[in-house]
């Protein structure tokens, strides 16, 4: 039996490099066997695994671009031998293409030198190549006399060059093709490394966030060498540190593949390899013996709002609502905060719409920071536990960062909450704050547990969950009784353990842009002949069902023909969602006004609103929608029947998995056709939402959960939820 384990790297020199020294140190077989050359996107790594299956085979006026300095008969005769295990680097969002096959740039570069040379030239050349300028890109090559100077074949090549950038789905694409070629795969990801002004490189930031992410989706392992780049010290690990961030010393290169050894490589039964899952509720049980220092002021010390994100999303919007709220309390002296009221987030991409948000909190003058771009610690690890010290290699990436970022900058501002908002930015930061020594930890729970949500669920969070119930200081709560219960059903806690603050929402501003006015009167020109105009606001996804949306507003069209119908939002489904409604011959009948940040005027247009939602936390759009003075119809998912009054203010779907038409049409015709109704059920939902659902009623209700003031002083510390 082979003791050696085969092992094959796929990327840059960062991670060759290192693989080619390791066979002297560890017990591998480094397998290189027809790879070709460097790759940096993900579509050049797949091409590569073609190339080594047999798969693909370039045409030969390509191979300088690939395999420069190579003997390609000797290389193509090869056959590669499955590797036990495969590290694919993915370091570049850049993808050049020549006929749908990846080149590489920095041979390109090389063979045509004499054209790249001039810097004028060649970024002139690198605007027209996006593949939607050819006229341009031809015209401009002919008048370049290096150009004209090539050879016929390297002419050909320049002109059919294009360059695109990899989005997030051909990503996941590539990602999911990748693993299905490979019999055991580990995505690495570049560096992100921190320029001369302590900030990391926009675009390296985005694409390594975006490779994480879609890694979680397809559930593969990704190794993020960020934290290990951190421990080292970055201008002890890269070789450019004060330019391209790009290159590994030798010694930081050993050091990451003894760290993929540990990790992917050594045999499973090595005791000295811990899960993530396991290593992050052995590190927060080092702190189930804590006692957390009370505060006996009637305020609140302080509060720390942690998030992944601050997107366009439900919870983005209540979280930001409430800080708002809280800071505006110290502005007019009615505090029930007395210390600072900070945000961190994981992602602030602009790229991605992952500050949406932003603004508010910045007008607000609320201080947001991004966990990455805080300074690191990470060297100096003396106030660490022992174990916990030891832990660390095993964490999730993320997690490591928030302690060696986070954790002291909380040291350092004291908050006396952590509140920790949704299930990805509680395993980033709940450990971090635990090392802090923040008195209480309150976790925000939005929607359904990820045991309902299959593409949600990470590795760790159901362990980490548990270790965090029995943690002292510890707070769970929720946003609706039906994700309270489905959170305490998931991880076997008492029924009544976590406690449920529903969502604020603020009064409903009707008013619009220029661009919305402008777009209503043309629509409401077009339906002239309308008297009911039904409205959904969701993002275009799978889970909020935008093809039945429409499917069933073509057949309440027939019902009642006098309908038009508004769709606020957008999402991957938006355009496949415009043309179903082609399909369906109800185009002419329907607005599509894509993201807005005026949904209160979109709202003020509709008679009536309907969400028909797989899976809901408590619908932000179903309080707006009431608050606006309109009636909804919903599926019951999640806590959507929370957000109305049944019968009296909407309407409720009997089953949120198979939603019935002829239930929809017999709700739709009674609100279409019944305006003295509507009415009345309009303002029963005004009156209601406004009560319910007030800033005045829920802000109270959240200092009372942030002060701990709801925990009986009886309960142990192993039910210390409120």
């Amino acid at each position: 039996m082979r003791e050696l384990t085969r092992i094959t790297a796929i990327g840059s020199c960062r991670i060759s490099t290192p693989f080619k020294s390791a066979p002297a140190s560890y017990p591998v077989i480094n397998n290189t066997d027809r790879i070709y050359g460097y790759t940096h996107s993900s579509a050049e790594a797949l091409q590569q695994i073609k190339f080594l299956q047999s798969d693909f085979t370039p045409a030969p006026e390509l191979l300088p671009l690939l395999m420069p300095n190579t003997d390609h008969e000797a290389l193509a005769a090869k056959t590669h031998i499955t590797s036990d295990i495969y590290f694919v680097e993915l370091s570049s969002a850049k993808e050049l293409e020549i006929d749908g096959v990846q080149v590489q740039l920095n041979y390109l570069t090389r063979h045509f030198a004499d054209f790249f040379s001039e810097t004028t030239r060649a970024r002139d050349f690198w605007r027209l190549v996006d593949g939607k300028q050819e006229a341009a890109k031809q015209a401009y090559l002919d008048a370049q006399e290096s150009f004209r100077s090539l050879d016929q074949t390297d002419r050909e090549i320049l002109r059919r060059l294009t360059r695109k950038m990899t989005t997030p789905a051909s990503l996941q694409q590539d990602m999911r093709e990748i693993r299905e070629r490979l019999p055991n795969v580990v995505f690495v990801t570049h560096c992100n490394a921190l320029t001369n002004t302590n900030t990391p490189i926009a675009s390296r930031s985005a694409y390594i966030e975006m490779v994480n992410e879609v890694a979680q989706d397809l559930g593969v392992p990704c190794f993020d060498p960020t934290v290990s780049m951190q421990a080292f010290g970055q201008h002890a690990a890269l070789s450019d540190p004060n330019s391209s961030l790009s290159h590994y010393v030798p010694e930081f290169g050993d050091f990451l593949f003894d760290g993929l050894f540990s990790r992917y490589i050594a045999p499973t039964d090595n005791q000295s390899v811990l899960s993530a899952s396991d290593a992050i509720s052995k590190a927060v049980e080092l702190y189930q013996d804590r006692t957390p220092i009370v505060s006996i002021s009637p305020k609140i010390g302080g509060v720390a709002f942690i998030t992944g994100s601050l997107g366009a999303g439900g919870a983005e919007r209540q979280m930001t609502r409430l800080a708002v709220e809280m800071q505006l309390g110290q502005s007019d002296g009615s505090a029930s905060v007395n210390g600072p009221i900070e945000v961190y987030v994981s992602n602030l991409s602009t790229e991605r719409d992952r500050d949406f948000f932003l603004p508010v909190l910045q007008d607000a003058k609320i201080p947001v920071s991004t966990i990455s771009s805080l300074p690191s610690l990470a060297t100096d690890n003396d106030s660490l536990p022992p174990r916990l010290k030891h832990l660390l290699p095993f964490l999730p990436p993320q997690t490591t960062e928030a302690i060696h970022r986070l954790a002291p900058h909380l040291a350092r501002t004291r908050p006396e909450v952590a509140y920790i908002w949704q299930d990805g930015a509680v395993l980033t930061a709940a450990l971090a704050a635990l090392v802090a020594d923040v008195p209480r930890i309150v976790i925000s729970l939005r929607g359904m547990p990820p045991d309902m949500r299959p593409e949600m669920m990470r590795e760790g969070y159901f362990d980490l969950y548990l270790a965090l119930a029995e943690t002292p200081g510890v707070t769970f709560s929720a946003n609706t009784h039906a994700g309270a219960d489905a959170y305490a059903r998931w991880l076997g806690l008492p029924q009544d353990s976590i406690h449920v603050v529903h969502n604020a929402a603020d009064t409903i501003c009707a008013t619009g842009c220029e661009s919305d006015t402008a777009r209503w009167r043309e629509f409401e020109t077009s339906t002239a002949d309308s008297d009911f105009t039904f409205g959904g606001v969701f993002r275009f996804d799978q889970n909020k069902r935008p093809m039945m949306w429409l499917e069933f507003v073509a057949a309440a069209l027939v019902v009642h023909p006098q309908s038009r119908f508004i769709l606020v939002g957008d999402g991957a489904g938006f355009d496949a969602a415009k043309n179903y409604a082609e399909e369906l011959g109800i185009a002419h009948r329907c607005l599509f006004t894509g993201k807005s940040k005026n949904v209160g005027y979109w709202l003020s247009k509709m008679d009536a609103l309907g969400l028909l939602s797989r899976l809901e936390g408590l619908p932000n759009v179903l309080i707006e929608a009431q608050l606006s003075g309109i009636p909804v119809i919903s599926t019951p998912a999640g806590g959507a029947a929370e957000a109305f009054l049944p019968n009296q203010t909407g309407f409720l779907l009997g089953s949120t998995e198979n939603p019935q038409l002829a239930e929809f049409l017999r709700f739709y015709i009674a609100l279409s056709g019944d305006q003295k109704r509507r009415a009345q059920m309009g303002r029963n939902a005004c009156a209601f939402a406004g009560q319910s659902f007030a800033m005045e009623t829920i802000l109270p209700q959240t200092l009372e959960l942030l002060s701990d003031t709801t925990r009986p002083a009886e309960l142990p510390k192993s039910v210390a939820f409120a």
